[in-house]
């Protein structure tokens, strides 16, 4: 019998802190809201609204260590945001699925569209404790996620954060 390695899943357990804030406050800069319009955190409306819901954590997917003791980490945010509406038509639900892909590709600083101007996001914001973004992507693009009795639609865009943490032990 081979031998298999089991590798311990890893979790940057103050990034998740660190990057549920600077994310929820990236997603209040997106070209794509309506005015005063906020992405909620994990609650979303009965009515409608747009809401982020954080996955299983900062996942850790890369550690390297220096014999210096310096340790880089490459970690992963997954995170679901979801956008919620009633009395939708076959055009409003094209453009509900086509906002939140938009705002998928604005995160991963691709050009997006927004009301007849092109737009792109020109950088991350920094975040604390030697952690810095490297970039986001979409993981799977907008799609249905239920529709109630009431025939309110709640809409989802699946996406991921990527990081560098770097610390000293």
């Amino acid at each position: 019998m081979a031998d298999e390695k089991h590798s311990e899943i890893k979790y940057d357990l103050d990034g998740f802190e660190v990057l549920t804030g600077a994310i929820r406050a990236l997603l209040d800069r997106f070209p794509g809201l309506a005015d005063k319009e906020r992405v909620a955190f994990a609650t979303l409306r009965a009515g409608g609204g747009m809401a982020m819901f954080p996955g299983d954590g900062a996942v850790v997917d890369e550690e390297h260590r220096s014999v210096t003791g310096r340790v880089r980490q490459v970690c992963r945010y997954p995170f679901v945001v979801l956008y919620r509406a009633g009395g939708l038509t076959e055009q409003t639900r094209a453009a509900a699925k086509e906002r939140l892909d938009a705002l998928g590709r604005w995160l991963g600083r691709q050009p997006v569209t927004v009301d007849g101007a092109s737009c792109r996001l020109d950088g991350y914001p920094p975040l604390t404790g030697g952690r810095r973004f490297l970039d986001f992507s979409i993981q799977a693009p907008a799609y249905l996620h239920e529709r109630d009795e009431h025939q309110v639609e709640t809409w989802a865009v699946a996406l991921s954060a990527r990081y560098e943490n770097i610390f000293t032990i």
